[in-house]
């Protein structure tokens, strides 16, 4: 009897040591795994926004910011302009206007651009009469300095009825060179540079220049 209790004790204690054994074995095991990294190329693309594609000079863009009156003229529709010279969004703001030759309408005011020469000016287009004046862009006004504006980077209504001159001018209406203006002009200019006033003498326009 007592030879069969010590081997029962003795089994216990060895299936003990077993356990103990295999519980020492599995917290010693060591995963390892591999994390594959791969590089990917991707081929980079540059695009060329030309002048010719920029949305922002687009014909819709300039057409969709034009004053109501003047889309509905057919300055437009029958291509009086567009057929040798498109309009160009080179400049803030897009448009001016005012009236220009004191008929009491409003004109219009818009850089352009010669297709052919690609040389650059303005239209003015009178409110009353739809007649389309060309400045620059190829055309050469009185006393202009060049037929191609391009240079202009600075443009604005002028409203001052007395308008001085720069040094050896002699193009104004005033006793001192000064010119006097009934109507608005449009003041354009060249930063850092100087400008004059692009202005209505009665039966055209014409350019007087202020500074250098």
């Amino acid at each position: 009897m007592n030879k069969f209790i010590i081997i029962l004790i003795f089994g216990f204690l060895s299936s003990c040591s077993s356990n103990t054994d295999k519980r020492n074995t599995s917290e010693n095991i060591s995963v390892t795994d591999t994390i594959k990294i791969t590089e990917r190329v991707i081929d980079t693309v540059y695009i060329d926004k030309s002048d010719k594609h920029d949305s922002s000079n687009s014909e819709f863009y300039i057409h969709e910011r034009l004053p109501e009156w003047f889309s509905k003229t057919d300055i437009l529709t029958e291509n009086k302009l567009q057929n040798e010279y498109e309009f160009h969004n080179r400049l803030n703001p897009l448009y001016h206007e005012a009236d220009f030759n004191g008929d009491g309408t409003i004109d219009l005011a818009i850089p352009i651009k010669h297709i052919e020469s690609q040389k650059k000016g303005f239209a003015i287009i009178h409110g009353r009469t739809k007649d389309v004046h060309i400045i620059g862009a190829g055309t050469k006004i009185e006393n202009g300095l060049s037929d191609n504006l391009d240079y202009i980077d600075i443009w604005k209504i002028n409203r001052e009825k007395i308008n001085e001159a720069g040094i050896d001018e002699n193009t104004g209406t005033g006793d001192k060179g000064e010119l006097i203006l009934k109507n608005p002009s449009l003041q354009i200019e060249k930063s850092e540079v100087g400008g004059g006033q692009i202005y209505w003498n009665g039966s055209e326009y014409a350019y007087f220049h202020q500074t250098c």
